[in-house]
């Protein structure tokens, strides 16, 4: 331990956010609404050991008052304060230490939001409490339990850890521009056990003071958001006050609102992504299925398609709509995802606005005390990123929805063109066959006046055969005859085109053989 690893009144807040109402996309349980509030009440009692129950002192969901803002504490039961206190003495590194902190639950619009903090006081019964190694923070966080893994909260969680540079830390910060980003690194490895400590992310300053910032927004898999804010100077301490904390309350809510929207349109896009390809696929085997060298010839010949083929093409129009509307609503949840970083990008600026404003009204600050740049590259730089990122990929899949209609349209505009096809051959097969009927009918009814009916069932003789035929049966001999004459000149008149092509065809065939 040294002198520069010393730190001075060390806090660590923890924002958590969490559904306070089912979502239209999920089923989820009711007993999942307390879940924020049961891990709250599982870090005080068995990870901290503070001695101090949580279940009891909130507001239950079916007594929860109306309002956008609400602190759904039990003012009763925690003594009327706006939080559940508790204190806890420890010995750290031969030091006896007294930690104290608070536990709050909210409900903000949508939202239920648990605010946490754990810390060394400034003062004890008036005394200045004594600075304390960076090792300290391992008793903040026994078994990782403010990590998001233990947590498990809805929309994310963000951990703020303060503490008050000494005088030669703050002389070192100023001789070496890696100091505080080596603090920092050392703060990070004692509260969190194992290997799963964000990567750095980037360095600034707020209201006077240096603060850093882990893990990269665009990594979903391993993002961990931690922010380490160190006081140098007075003007944060007194600007870092009750209303600053519910400011950064709503700040970190509409930050981890649109990071889960943001990481919920990533995989959406995997999954959008693989329909985009299989309707591809798909659509591609259909053509390709028709194109075939044997179906193709047949359609040049005007053979129309097998029953096998019509049939597959009628399971695809029936198939291809359900495909649409799966896929029009994964488009619809990638837009619902790019509103959602809309609205709450825009209420994040507008909460940094009224930060602004209110301490420019205070004038007592200079202008680097109260400049907001820190917290305004994620509206300005961060969530237009992520806007453009989902846009690109609406645009991308868009394409996907066109091509399924006009596919499915298509396939209709084959299938009516072979019915229509069929039912004009089935058409021209009935007018046949009436003609023919009908030209039997009335040759039938003709023979009395052709052939001699006395006496009755006379031999007509066959002259070609050199043999005699009953009248009767030479009749009917005549009216098939007649009928299918008739039939026949009918189906060729019919399918005139069709002879025409395969005659031409055959020309075609002759001009292209060698000679012999």
């Amino acid at each position: 331990m040294t002198e520069n690893s010393k730190i001075y009144a060390p806090n660590v807040y923890l924002f958590a956010f969490h559904l306070c109402q089912p979502l239209e996309s999920e089923s989820i349980s009711p007993g999942e609404f307390t879940k924020l509030w049961q891990k709250c009440d599982e870090i005080l009692q068995t990870k901290l050991a503070v001695g101090k129950a949580f279940n009891g002192s909130y507001v239950s969901k079916k007594d929860e008052p109306a309002g956008w803002r609400v602190n759904l504490i039990k003012k009763e039961v925690v003594g009327q304060r706006n939080s559940l206190a508790f204190d806890k003495n420890i010995s750290h590194e031969n030091q006896q230490i007294s930690l104290k902190g608070f536990a709050q639950p909210l409900r903000i619009d949508d939202s239920y939001a648990l605010g946490l903090q754990i810390r060394v006081p400034e003062k004890v019964d008036g005394n200045k409490t004594p600075a304390v190694d960076v090792s300290i923070f391992k008793e903040f966080n026994p078994d990782n339990c403010l990590l998001p893994d233990f947590v498990q909260s809805y929309f994310g969680q963000t951990l703020l850890l303060t503490a008050w540079l000494s005088v030669e830390q703050n002389q070192a910060a100023r001789a070496d521009s890696q100091f505080l980003q080596a603090l920092g690194k050392q703060c990070l490895e004692k509260l969190i056990s194992g290997q799963n400590q964000p990567d750095f992310y980037r360095q600034g300053e707020l209201f006077g003071s240096p603060i850093l910032e882990y893990g990269n927004p665009s990594q979903p898999d391993s993002y961990c958001h931690i922010i380490i804010w160190f006081f140098n100077s007075p003007a944060t301490d007194e600007i870092w006050d009750e209303t600053r904390y519910s400011d950064f309350m709503d700040l970190f809510l509409y930050r981890n609102k649109i990071l889960r929207a943001y990481h919920d349109s990533r995989k959406l896009y995997l999954v959008t992504r693989d329909e985009y390809k299989q309707i591809e696929l798909n659509i591609d085997a259909t053509f390709k299925y028709l194109q075939q060298d044997e179906a193709h010839q047949r359609q040049l010949k005007g053979a129309g398609l097998k029953q096998e083929e019509l049939e597959h093409l009628e399971r695809q129009t029936i198939e291809m709509p359900p495909r649409a509307v799966k896929y029009a609503r994964l488009l619809m949840d990638l837009e619902f995802r790019q509103n959602t970083i809309a609205i709450n990008a825009q209420n994040y600026q507008d909460k940094l606005n009224q930060i602004s404003v209110d301490l420019k009204a205070r004038n007592k600050y200079n202008d680097s005390d109260i400049n907001l740049s820190f917290l305004e590259t994620f509206s300005k730089e961060t969530c237009p990123q992520f806007q453009r990122q989902i846009q690109a990929d609406l645009g991308y899949f868009k394409h996907g929805s066109g091509l399924l209609d006009q596919a499915t349209e298509a396939i209709r505009a084959i299938v009516a063109i072979e019915e229509a096809y069929r039912d004009a051959k089935l058409e021209v097969t009935i007018q046949a066959v009436g003609f023919s009927l009908g030209v039997a009918g009335l040759v039938a009814g003709s023979s009395p006046y052709l052939i001699k009916q006395d006496p009755p069932n006379q031999m007509v003789a066959l002259p070609l055969l050199k043999v005699g035929i009953n009248s009767f049966a030479f009749v009917l001999l005549i009216s098939i005859g007649a009928g299918f004459g008739v039939w026949l000149l009918v189906m060729l008149g019919a399918n005139s085109k069709n002879l025409l092509g395969k005659f031409k065809n055959l020309l075609n065939r002759n001009k292209q053989l060698p000679p012999q």
